[in-house]
C-alpha cells in the first residue's frame, strides 16, 4: 500500500470513530449522564465506608498536655524552661478515616510530653507523643516533633520559718481603739521545693497583716496571709517553679491568729497627787509627769468598771531637799489586761526657797 493510500484510509477510520462518539453523546445523553452521577454517588458512599481509606487532617495551635511531673521530681529533676511557651504553637496532622473526617478533633490523640522520661541534667530533648485512636486514626506528624528544655536538680528544703509582719499605722499591738496580741501563724514551719538554684537562696518566709483591712471586734481574730519567700539579703524570691507545702500538702497561705481587746485612754496627770512638803527652806519648782496618758486594753466589761488607773504608791515630798524622780507602778485591773505603759515617772524639781 502506498503512503497516500494509507493516509486516506486513516482519515476515513478517524471520521467513522468521530461519528460513533457523536452518536453516543447526542443520542440518550441524559440517561448516560444520570448513570454517571449514580455511579459517582455509589462510589463516594463505598469510599466513605472504607476504613482503609484515609485523609490527612491538620490542626494548628494544638493543646499539648504535660505528664509525668511527679515522677520526674521523685527522680530528682525539674524543668526550668517555660513549657507553655515552647508548646504554644504546635501543628498536628493525622490520617483520619473518610467517614470520621468531619468529627475528628486533635483531642482524640492524647497529645502530650512525658517528663518522667527525663534522666539527666542540662539540655534535654522531649518528644511530643500521641496515641492512635481506633475511631479517628493516628497522628502522622507534629511540628515541632520535640522540644528542648533545661533541667536542674530538684530539691526540698524543710523547716523554713514563717513570721508575721503587721503593716500600716500599728504600734506594738495598738491600733486606734483596739489592741491586738502578737499574731501567730499556723503552720510556723513550711517546706519549699524546686530547682536547687532557687531553693538554696531562700532563708525565711513571711506573711503580712494589714490592720486597715481587718474587721475589728473583741475576741479571737482568725484570718489568712499569703506566703512570701525571701533570700538572705531580704529580697523577695518568686517563681512558678517553687512549691510551698506542709505535711505533703501544697499551700500558698497560712492561718494568722491573734486576740483583740478594746482600749481606753486615761489621763494620769489628773491622778497624781503630791503629798507632804519638802524640808524647811525648800520649795517645789515644777512637776513633770511622763507619760501623761496611758492606754488600757481589756475586756469590754472590765473597761466599763475602771474609772481611773490604780497605782501602787504615791508621791511623798516630805523632807526632800533635792530634785527627785518617783516611779509609780500602774496596776492591771485584770490578768489579761494590757497597759501601754506600766510605769509613770514623776519628776519633782526642788530648790531652796528664795530669801
Amino acid at each position: 500500500m502506498s503512503k497516500n493510500a494509507f493516509l486516506a484510509s486513516a482519515r476515513q477510520a478517524g471520521t467513522l470513530l468521530l461519528r460513533a462518539v457523536k452518536h453516543i453523546l447526542f443520542h440518550n445523553g441524559w440517561m448516560k449522564l444520570l448513570a454517571l452521577l449514580i455511579s459517582l454517588v455509589l462510589w463516594a458512599g463505598l469510599i466513605s465506608q472504607d476504613d482503609s481509606l484515609t485523609r490527612d487532617k491538620t490542626w494548628q495551635n494544638v493543646n499539648i498536655s504535660v505528664t509525668g511531673t511527679d515522677t520526674m521530681q521523685r527522680n530528682g529533676y525539674v524543668v526550668t524552661s517555660d513549657l507553655d511557651a515552647l508548646l504554644d504553637n504546635v501543628t498536628v496532622t493525622a490520617a483520619v478515616p473518610q467517614k470520621q473526617y468531619e468529627q475528628a478533633e486533635s483531642s482524640a490523640y492524647n497529645l502530650r510530653v512525658d517528663l518522667s522520661r527525663i534522666s539527666g541534667l542540662g539540655e534535654q530533648e522531649i518528644k511530643i507523643l500521641s496515641t492512635a485512636s481506633s475511631t479517628f486514626g493516628r497522628v502522622t506528624g507534629t511540628t515541632p516533633s520535640s522540644v528542648t528544655v533545661e533541667v536542674e536538680e530538684f530539691i526540698v528544703r524543710q523547716r523554713v520559718p514563717v513570721s508575721v509582719q503587721v503593716t500600716g499605722d500599728y504600734q506594738n499591738g495598738w491600733y486606734d481603739n483596739w489592741y491586738m496580741t502578737t499574731p501567730t501563724v499556723d503552720p510556723q514551719l513550711i517546706a519549699v521545693s524546686g530547682p536547687r538554684s532557687l531553693v538554696q537562696t531562700i532563708s525565711r518566709a513571711r506573711v503580712f497583716l494589714d490592720p486597715d483591712l481587718l474587721e475589728w471586734a473583741e475576741g479571737s481574730l482568725i484570718t489568712t496571709g499569703e506566703i512570701r519567700l525571701y533570700d538572705r539579703a531580704g529580697e523577695v524570691v518568686k517563681s512558678p517553679l517553687l512549691e510551698i507545702s506542709t505535711e505533703g500538702m501544697s499551700i500558698d497561705t497560712v492561718l494568722i491568729e491573734a486576740n483583740v481587746l478594746p482600749t481606753k485612754v486615761y489621763n494620769v496627770t489628773d491622778q497624781i497627787e503630791l503629798q507632804g512638803k519638802p524640808a524647811k527652806g525648800y520649795q517645789v519648782i515644777s512637776t513633770k509627769i511622763s507619760p501623761e496618758s496611758i492606754a488600757l486594753a481589756a475586756r469590754g466589761e472590765v473597761l466599763q468598771q475602771v474609772a481611773e488607773l490604780a497605782m501602787d504608791q504615791t508621791v511623798n515630798l516630805t523632807g526632800l531637799t533635792e530634785t527627785t524622780v518617783f516611779q509609780l507602778k500602774v496596776q492591771k485591773p485584770s490578768e489579761d489586761a494590757v497597759l501601754s505603759n506600766d510605769t509613770i515617772n514623776v519628776t519633782v524639781e526642788i530648790a531652796p526657797e528664795e530669801e
